[in-house]
């Protein structure tokens, strides 16, 4: 799915499935980004989450990727979620406490 300013793509990869985001993850659109995923997600199935080069990101879609974190959990699933990142994005990820769910890379901008 892909809106104006934000990009959602789900693929399945043998028993898994990625869920690959870029574009402008924020607020603005999150509900469109959670309303892409919600009929997609499998829950039965381990999850490997990638940003590609997003535009930016906040507080509301870390806390998307960690409501899939946990219900993966409970599941007893596997949550993977990889980055290349800003540095100002790099800080907001760790500044607000969710730097143990994504595995980033600096990026130079």
């Amino acid at each position: 799915m892909t809106g104006e300013n934000y990009s959602v793509q789900i693929k399945e990869e043998g028993d898994n499935q990625l869920l690959i985001f870029s574009g402008q993850l924020t607020i603005n659109y999150i509900q469109n980004i959670k309303d892409a995923i919600g009929a997609e997600i499998d829950f039965s199935r381990d999850i490997e989450v990638k940003l590609d080069n997003p535009g930016n990101l906040d507080i509301t879609f870390l806390q998307l990727l960690e409501s899939i974190r946990s219900t993966l959990k409970l599941k007893q699933r596997k949550f993977s979620a990889s980055a290349s990142l800003s540095e100002e994005l790099l800080s907001l990820i760790s500044n607000s406490g969710f730097s143990e769910l994504v595995n980033c890379n600096p990026v130079n901008k």
